[in-house]
Order: C-alpha cells, then sequence, then structure tokens
C-alpha cells in the first residue's frame, strides 16, 4: 500500500490539529490548577505547624499550672470531714430553729390569750381610768 497516494481532506487534518491544541492547552491548564494548590497546600501546612506549635505550647503551660493547682488541692478525706461537719452544724442549726418556732408559738398563743382578756375587761370597763388598750392586734 502506497500512503503517498492517499488523499486526507484538509478539515479532518484542521479538526485533528484544533483538537491536539485543545488536549494541550486543557493539559497546562491543569498543570497550573496543580502547581497552584500546591503551593497552596505548602503555606497552610507551614502555617499550622507554626500555629499548632504556639497552641501546643500554650496548652502544655495550662498543663502545667493546672497541675500544680492539683498538687496543692486538700486531701479528699480532708473535705469529706469538712462536709461532715457541715452536715452536722446545719443539723444543730435546723435543731435551734425548731425550738425556736415552737417557742414563738408558745408567745403568740399567749399574746393572744392577753389580747382576749384586755378586750373582755375594755368592754366591762374594768381598766383603770376608763383606759382602752389594744394588745397585738394578731
Amino acid at each position: 500500500m502506497d500512503l503517498t497516494k492517499v488523499k486526507v481532506p484538509v478539515a479532518v487534518v484542521g479538526i485533528i490539529v484544533a483538537q491536539a491544541f485543545g488536549i494541550i492547552w486543557y493539559v497546562a491548564q491543569l498543570d497550573s490548577t496543580v502547581s497552584s494548590l500546591d503551593s497552596t497546600v505548602t503555606e497552610m501546612q507551614s502555617a499550622m505547624t507554626d500555629t499548632s506549635v504556639a497552641v501546643l505550647q500554650s496548652e502544655l503551660e495550662n498543663l502545667k499550672i493546672a497541675m500544680n493547682e492539683y498538687s496543692t488541692m486538700p486531701d479528699i478525706e480532708d473535705i469529706w470531714d469538712s462536709i461532715e461537719e457541715l452536715e452536722s452544724r446545719i443539723d444543730e442549726v435546723e435543731k435551734t430553729q425548731a425550738v425556736i418556732e415552737n417557742e414563738m408559738r408558745t408567745i403568740m398563743s399567749d399574746h393572744s390569750s392577753f389580747a382576749d382578756v384586755l378586750k373582755d375587761l375594755s368592754a366591762s370597763g374594768l381598766l383603770p381610768s376608763g383606759e382602752k388598750r389594744s394588745y397585738g392586734n394578731y
């Protein structure tokens, strides 16, 4: 077969050349995009490394401070002893309050009785020199 006698239309050759240029353009754009993304990733990694080191150092300092505070904390037994002492004192205060409330009810009852007696005395006119008293207003 003699290739010199093969006739190829100019349009087919033109389309093949146009496709070749298109593929070259696409690959060049793709290479540019990959290069741009690669530089961006490199910048982000370096920024993250610097930031990460700073964050880790500050966290390490915070942990050291927390450990120092923990080492100076009181023993858990001392805390439980303090809680038990406070509960005991609260129980004593509640008992005292109950006694005070009971005494207050007794006093209020007595005052109410005195008020009734004074009303009766006042109504019968037995108070000295016509004196009118009111007592308690309960």
